[in-house]
């Protein structure tokens, strides 16, 4: 029996990836802050999931995470979806130090803590959720289009440092394109899938194990066109 750890599973991607997880018969630790949330999906198989209450902005996330560890005796699969991102034009610095906190500070921290338990235990698998907006510049959104961007690069660093080291760890990075998540609850952009949808479509590429997986796939081919439109014409698109 799988034993698999969802950070940010209150809401959105993550909570439907705990749902796919809960219904498969894994053991499922789900993480965040809101707990009557958490309490909810525990609901769903109470002999089967396991909760914590987490701020993955707080140092204390890396022992929570432990703990959660113990309590599930075991991790096969690590998945961090916490995620915060806004539209800030107007460069609010509370919130561009909010989405770095959990982007990359709660991110890395976390991500860190899975690796190491899974160098220990010899065999893993660390997901991440990064964005199609690490892809290219984002200058309405600029410190969640830059740390969508390490998100990628993280991962691909650590799966290349496994790889290195004869470590049977693998990495799963996803690219979701518009989602209908809380993060675009007050916008409406094209081509955007609902929740259902784009958690199958993650839930599947995780299952696989690809190394790389865009959410939906049509939206590999536009990030290829995004990098290959020139300056003047991209910094229009973007206003």
């Amino acid at each position: 029996m799988e034993r698999i750890v969802i950070i940010g599973a209150s809401s959105g991607i993550g909570r439907e990836l705990a749902k796919y997880y809960i219904n498969l018969g894994c053991i499922v630790g789900v993480a965040a802050r809101r707990e009557e949330l958490l309490q909810e999906i525990k609901s769903i198989n109470p002999s089967n999931v396991f909760i914590k209450v987490m701020d993955v902005t707080k140092p204390e996330g890396k022992d929570q995470l432990n703990e959660l560890i113990n309590e599930m005796v075991g991790m096969d699969r690590f998945i961090y979806c916490s995620g915060v991102g806004y539209i800030n034009k107007d460069i609010n610095i509370e919130q561009e130090i909010q989405t770095v906190e959990v982007n990359v500070y709660g991110f890395t921290h976390l991500i860190d803590v899975a690796y190491h338990y899974f160098q220990t235990k010899g065999t893993g698998h660390i997901v991440g959720i990064s964005s199609v907006a690490g892809v290219r510049t984002i200058s309405i959104s600029p410190s969640y289009s830059a740390s969508k961007r390490y998100n990628y690069i993280y991962l691909k660093a650590i799966s290349q440092l496994a790889k290195q080291n004869k470590e049977n760890i693998k990495t799963t990075t996803i690219l979701p394109g518009f989602i209908r998540t809380d993060l675009l609850k007050s916008r409406n952009y094209p081509l955007t899938t609902s929740i259902e949808k784009g958690g199958k479509m993650i839930f599947k590429a995780i299952q696989r194990e690809k190394k790389i997986a865009f959410c939906p796939a049509y939206w590999g081919v536009i990030s290829f066109f995004m990098l290959l439109t020139p300056p003047f014409i991209w910094n229009r698109i973007i206003k």
